[in-house]
C-alpha cells in the first residue's frame, strides 16, 4: 500500500532545551547566536530537491525573531504549525500558562506569515495523563490536530494507541497522531526522531516504517534544525541532557535523505485527510 507519511520539523534554536533554565536561561536568549536560519535552509534545499512538503512546528519565539524564516516555508508550500512560544514542556507548566504560551505562539507566527495553524506539538511529548487538560485548550482555540504523545512508559503513556486517533472531550474532539513507536514485548519503542532515530539502525527504521505501512498506517518522522549542523556550539548541560542533544548528530542529515529516497512523506494535515478517506473507503467496501 503506497501510504503517505507525515515528516515534520520542530523548528528550534541550539538553546532551546527543556528543563535547563540555570543552564540556558530564557533571559539570555538574545545574547545566543542565531543559527536557526542556516540549519533550517538546509532542511529546504533537501526538502527541494525531493519535492516534498512537510509541517514546521514552529517555536514562536523563533517566529518573532526570525520572521522571513518563517515566510520562506509558507512560500515553499509546507504547512506551518506551532510549537507553542518558550519551548516549555507541559507537566512543568499550568493550563493558564499553556493557554498564554500558545496564544502568544499564535501572535508571533501570525505576525510572521499570515496562514492557518490547525496544529500544535507540545515540547518533549509531553502531553500526558496529567496533562491532558491541554486538548481542550487546543479545542477551544480552534485546532483540528495535535502531535503531542507517545505510547512509552517514561515519556509519555504506554496506554496511548500507536496510531492517529480522534479524542473527545466535552468541548469536542481533536486528531492526536502520536510519534510513531513500536511495540518490543510490553514496551513501545520510537525510533523515527530525535535520539531514538539517531541510535536506531537505518534499516530497524526503514522496515518499522514499512511494516507501519503494511498494517494501512501512516508513520511519523521528526527532525530538528539543530541537527543539520556542521559545527553545533558546545554546550554546558547535564550530562544526560547533552546526550539526548548531542549523540549521534551527526548521522541526521543522511538519514533523513536516505528516508526521502524511499518514502512518500507530506504535511500533517494533508496525511490525516489521506489516512481518514482511506479509512471511508475501507469501510465503504464493507
Amino acid at each position: 500500500m503506497d501510504i503517505l507519511n507525515a515528516l515534520t520539523v520542530d523548528v528550534e534554536d541550539w538553546y532551546h532545551v527543556c528543563a535547563v533554565g540555570d543552564y540556558l536561561p530564557t533571559e539570555k536568549w538574545g545574547e545566543y547566536e542565531n543559527r536557526v536560519n542556516k540549519n533550517s535552509r538546509k532542511i529546504l534545499d533537501l526538502l527541494r530537491k525531493y519535492d516534498t512538503r512537510v509541517t514546521f512546528f514552529v517555536l514562536g519565539y523563533v517566529a518573532e525573531k526570525n520572521p522571513d524564516l518563517v515566510r520562506m516555508f509558507r512560500d515553499g508550500g509546507h504547512e506551518i504549525a506551532t510549537h507553542g512560544y518558550l519551548h516549555q514542556r507541559l507537566i512543568d507548566i499550568t493550563p493558564a500558562e499553556f493557554e498564554a504560551d500558545l496564544g502568544r505562539s499564535l501572535d508571533a507566527i501570525g505576525n510572521a506569515a499570515d496562514c492557518e495553524i490547525i496544529g500544535y506539538r507540545a515540547p518533549e511529548w509531553t502531553v500526558v495523563r496529567e496533562t491532558a487538560w491541554a486538548w481542550d485548550i487546543l479545542i477551544e482555540n480552534g485546532f483540528k490536530y495535535d502531535s503531542s504523545v507517545v505510547s512509552l512508559t517514561m515519556m509519555g503513556d504506554r496506554a496511548f494507541p500507536r496510531f492517529p486517533f480522534v479524542v473527545r472531550t466535552g468541548g469536542g474532539s481533536i486528531i492526536e497522531f502520536p510519534a510513531s513507536t513500536m511495540r518490543c514485548l510490553w514496551e513501545g519503542f520510537p525510533y523515527t526522531g530525535g535520539l531514538p532515530l539517531r541510535m536506531s539502525p537505518f534499516w530497524f527504521t526503514v522496515e518499522g516504517m514499512k511494516k507501519t505501512n503494511r498494517m494501512g498506517y501512516p508513520s511519523l518522522v521528526y527532525m530538528h534544525p539543530w541537527e543539520f549542523d556542521d559545527d553545533p556550539p558546545k554546550t554546558r548541560l547535564p550530562l544526560g541532557r547533552r546526550f539526548m542533544h548531542d549523540y549521534l548528530i551527526k548521522s541526521v542529515p543522511s538519514k533523513i535523505e536516505g528516508l526521502l529516497e524511499r518514502f512518500r512523506f507530506g504535511p500533517i494535515k494533508e496525511v490525516l485527510k489521506a489516512h481518514l478517506d482511506s479509512g471511508r473507503r475501507r469501510n465503504d467496501a464493507t
